[in-house]
């Protein structure tokens, strides 16, 4: 529901800002009661406004550290398990220890000791946990190399055996080996110590990326497992041969590296570089590529040096130029450019075909992938993994026995040298054959090369063809967005049976394919060439490149929509996959002006919008057997309390052995109205989305195909006018559950000029409030024809319910000879009752201002407008009260501005009593200046033991009299008046009056 606003996102990060800001300034400030409950509360408000913001929810546990080790073990274990930072497992080690001792809190600091550089600041929990009772001890690395060594029996320390990659080394000689080897095991007596064994391979990792600029080389490095040691680069030729080393020395904000990221910045001018250096390295101290290395400086400008020669030779000067060229010469080869009739090179004879899957690394990812490739390869077909320098064990020992067993062949290159590089040298070495270049992160299903192959083969000109998967891009399923579940290889194996049995063997053209799972025909491969390696280096869009040359050529890429290939990631193949797929997007549209535009455009046609849908229909439909009957239910988009009755609807029906099928207002890519269809509250069958009113029969096919036995209509504002269609001919019974009054005012909430409860004027007035003030309607719609059609609408319902008898009331003061059934959200008097009096009154008092409490979204409707000037007068006249919103305002900056509010940010229903409880506040206020339908806020005002203050209007007012459980005020009350009323209930001698019954406020309090 519309709520006056809503915050944008570039106004919210810049408010989570503001608030990690405030909240460290308080907590930094002199130790004070005051100022940590301050900070602590800023802090809870920026995680609140940016929930996945690894920075605020970091900040955010390491103050609730002290006082609630609970909530920062679980903030510390999320951002962990997503980002995997030293801070993170170092707060959750810490955490841990406070909650249940140093052998709890173990695992997480040897993740700190083994994969990071040792610091000063480890040393204090390190000892604790690390030389517990029973333990032998701990050890780590230094940045230098030396080993920090610690035990239980100090004289034992000299004792220590120390292994470099198995074989011993004295310690007093590792510094000079340390970074050459992989592990370093510590251990006492056979035992190994805490830390052990270190990850030299982590600890020296190197994130970063380089790009030509300028004629010269520019970049980032930092060691994630050593963020203060600056990087040491070497800049080498193209036969690797030390040209020189430099340190990246300059702290740089670079987009997408993660949290409390150290990037470094580098910059290698024309002058640092040989005078013709052709392609060169940027390595690190492993002698290993940064990401988008190798490259050639000079190859930009080489390139465009022989355009501009070919147009000499083709306007020669002195003479008359023989022959216009057909088409601007140069580098570049616009995307959207025209083709060949006919594909350049093609045979149309059918190869065998070799699958070349290029690996790094990749632990049981890659195995699972290599299992699921050789569990469906059919006769002539072959594997060729190219190991691209792996330095893990197990996946060597795994490639071994594999092609010792003459499952695969197995080519090794000593170093990394990059996706284009490894998957080039499978192509040459598949040489006659088809290739597929398949992700070592991928799931196939069965019969899934047969079916590429057939694909390939559909058509002459077809040139690439790439199946659908979760994490594809525009080939992305269910959605292109990439927002999807990751699939195991049962999941993998469902979807792409859902798919075949959807879509069968049919195709779609596209731009470019997709290098996780890439057919390339021979013939194709033979006219377009290899990938760019030069320019490309580790991959991400060397695969758009190639397809796009493709293209130019004549040549098709396909999708088969028939086809599912499970992509679940963990290769480690691209490090820094972000910042290289950014790079090496400029470079793909330098190549190629224009692509970005030819995406653009085939996302916004669509065509592969009927393929995922035949799909989402196919897994409906297989969901749906195992109900006999089900409930369609309708409802808008906007949350709050319309959707928390919804989920309780899906509840009851679900109990009752009811499908409960959930219709929602959207629109088409093209912007047109439609309806989407859901299995329940939620599902990822994105793809059920029809346009209004064209596809009408087909929707109404769908739904009933369900066998529907009843329909909730919740909300119908936000729909075209077809919804209306959609219940008629369904010709089932339909009850309509009343959550505001948009079945006869088009702005929803009974709120007119001036942001003020309108009154509910005659028919006239309220035309003329609508074409003044505008409406939030879908539709083009009097007010007149609104309530004759919901007036109709609501005569052939089986039931109307309402939630209060006031909303009862108020429908049929518009709606003549219409009945009503009220059925309350909840049984008021099972509530439990508000805390004694003298509780409130030490709770409001007992820290700083006496606080009032406003729950939810305040928007115009819910009482922005009030709050703020009830803050205003607070500050101007220095009352002793603040306001503490637990929720969000449509417009937090201006409201936190006045000084005497607070706003905690969104949360889950679920978290809302314990969220009020704990602003120790001593009243609840619903400040909602519209005739509320119910009011779920104060029902959470009153669990969490607090009285409320309402406006005498609407549900509230209705439930405030009849529980006796708060105050009221008269609608229109000054806010200086409302000041004095909540000052005064508050107050412990007018306590025990206002829970004895519902007490009205005048001017005069």
């Amino acid at each position: 529901m519309p709520q006056g606003g809503s915050e944008a996102e570039p106004s919210v990060a810049t408010l989570a800002r503001a608030a990690m800001t405030r909240g460290l300034e308080a907590l930094a400030a002199p130790s004070s009661a005051g100022a940590a409950i301050s900070g602590l509360r800023w802090l809870e408000r920026a995680h609140r406004l940016v929930p996945h913001d690894p920075n605020a929810a970091l900040a955010l546990a390491s103050a609730c550290l002290a006082h609630d080790p609970a909530r920062a073990a679980t903030l510390f274990q999320g951002v962990a398990d997503k980002h995997d930072i030293r801070q993170a497992w170092l707060g959750l080690a810490a955490a841990r220890l406070r909650l249940a001792g140093p052998d709890n809190a173990a695992e997480p600091l040897a993740v700190v000791l083994s994969r990071y550089a040792f610091t000063p600041d480890v040393m204090p929990l390190a000892q604790t946990i690390g030389c517990r009772p029973g333990s032998p001890g701990w050890c780590a690395l230094r940045p230098d190399g030396g080993l920090e060594i610690h035990v239980a029996t100090p004289r034992q320390s000299s004792a220590a055996q120390v292994l470099l990659d198995g074989a011993p080394v004295p310690r007093a000689t590792l510094p000079a080996h340390w970074q050459r080897g992989r592990m370093i095991d510590v251990r006492i007596a056979g035992d190994p110590l805490l830390g052990s064994p270190i990850r030299v391979d982590a600890i020296r990792r190197l994130a970063g990326c380089v790009e030509v600029h300028d004629g010269g080389v520019r970049g980032w490095a930092w060691h994630p497992g050593d963020p203060e040691t600056a990087p040491v680069l070497s800049l080498l030729d193209a036969s690797r041969r030390l040209l020189r080393r430099f340190i990246a020395d300059t702290e740089a904000a670079v987009a997408d590296t993660g949290p409390l990221a150290r990037p470094r910045s580098f910059w290698l001018t024309r002058i640092d570089l040989p005078d013709k250096p052709g392609q060169v390295h940027i390595v690190g101290p492993n002698g290993k590529d940064l990401p988008g290395s190798p490259l050639d400086p000079l190859a930009d400008e080489s390139a465009h040096v022989a355009a501009a020669l070919q147009l000499g030779q083709a306007y020669p000067a002195g003479q008359v130029a023989r022959s216009h060229p057909t088409e601007r010469a140069g580098p570049a080869l616009r995307a959207d450019g025209p083709v060949p009739a006919r594909p350049i090179g093609a045979d149309g004879r059918k190869r065998a075909v070799t699958v070349v899957m290029p690996v790094r690394n990749g632990g049981a990812v890659v195995l699972a992938c290599l299992d699921s490739v050789l569990a469906a390869l059919p006769a002539g077909a072959r594997v060729l993994v190219v190991d691209d320098g792996s330095s893990d064990p197990g996946v060597i020992a795994a490639l071994n026995r594999l092609a010792r067993r003459r499952k695969i062949a197995l080519l090794r290159h000593p170093t990394a040298l990059g996706f284009p590089a490894a998957a080039n040298a499978g192509i040459r070495i598949a040489r006659g054959r088809d290739v597929v270049l398949l992700s070592s992160d991928t799931l196939v299903p069965p019969n899934w090369l047969q079916r590429l192959c057939e694909a390939a083969y559909l058509s002459r000109d077809i040139g690439t063809v790439t199946p659908l998967s979760n994490d594809a891009g525009i080939l992305g399923y269910p959605d292109p967005a990439g927002a999807n579940n990751l699939p195991d290889q049962a999941a993998t194996t469902r979807l792409d049976r859902a798919a075949q049995r959807a879509n069968g063997a049919g195709v779609i053209d596209i731009p470019a394919g997709n290098g996780f799972c890439l057919y390339l025909r021979r013939d194709c491969l033979n006219a377009v060439g290899a990938l760019r390696a030069d320019l490309f280096a580790q991959g991400c869009g060397a695969e758009n490149d190639l397809c796009l040359r493709a293209r130019r050529l004549g040549w098709r890429n396909v999708a088969l929509t028939g086809l599912f290939v499970g992509h679940p990631g963990g290769s480690s193949f691209a490090d820094d996959a972000a910042p290289l797929r950014a790079r090496n997007s400029r470079i793909v549209e330098q190549l190629h002006p224009g692509y970005q535009a030819l995406i653009n455009e085939f996302l916004a046609r669509e065509p592969l919008a009927d393929p995922r849908r035949r799909i989402d229909l196919r897994r409906w439909r297989d969901s749906g057997r195992q109900w006999r009957q089900s409930a369609i239910l309708i409802t808008h988009n906007d949350g709050g309390g319309v959707e928390q009755r919804l989920l309780h609807a899906i509840s009851l029906h679900q109990a009752a052995g009811r499908r409960a099928i959930v219709l929602r207002p959207a629109e088409t890519a093209r912007g047109e109205p439609a309806v989407t269809v859901h299995d329940g509250a939620t599902d990822d069958l994105t793809n059920l989305v029809y346009a209004m009113p064209q596809e009408l029969p087909a929707l109404r096919r769908l739904l009933r195909a369900a066998k529907p036995e009843m329909l909730e209509a919740h909300h119908l504002a936000g729909y075209p006018p077809a919804i209306y269609d959609i219940v008629t001919h369904l010709r089932v019974p339909y009850d309509v559950h009343v959550h505001d009054y948009a079945w006869f005012c088009p702005r929803l909430s009974l709120v007119g000029a001036n942001d003020r409860y309108c009154g509910e004027p005659d028919l006239q007035d309220c035309e003329t409030c609508v074409a003044d003030n505008g409406h939030f309607l879908q539709e083009d719609i009097t007010v007149d024809a609104l309530r004759r059609r919901s007036a109709a609408f609501l005569r052939a319902a089986r039931r109307v319910v309402v939630p209060s008898d006031d909303t009862g009331i108020r429908m049929r003061r518009h709606f003549d000879r219409l009945t009503t059934t009220v059925v309350p959200h909840e049984d008021d008097a099972a509530l439990p009752r508000a805390a004694a009096s003298a509780t409130l009154a030490h709770r409001a008092g007992s820290r700083g201002r006496p606080r009032v409490c406003v729950v939810g979204g305040i928007g115009v409707h819910k009482g922005y407008d009030i709050l703020l000037a009830c803050a205003r007068d607070a500050a101007r006249r220095d009352l002793d009260l603040e306001f503490i919103v637990v929720g969000h305002t449509i417009d937090d900056a201006r409201i936190l501005a006045t000084g005497r509010v607070f706003v905690t940010g969104r949360f889950d229903p679920d978290e809302a009593v314990r969220l009020i409880a704990q602003q120790n506040a001593g009243l609840g206020f619903v400040p909602s200046i519209c005739p509320e339908t119910w009011c779920l806020s104060l029902g959470n005002i009153w669990r969490a033991g607090l009285l409320a203050a309402a406006f005498d209007t609407g549900a509230p007012a209705e439930r405030i009299r009849r529980t006796g459980r708060g105050v009221l005020l008269p609608l229109g009350l000054s806010a200086s008046a409302i000041n004095n009323t909540l000052i005064a209930a508050m107050r412990a001698i007018a306590l025990p009056m206002i829970e004895s019954s519902g007490m009205i406020a005048s001017e005069a309090s």
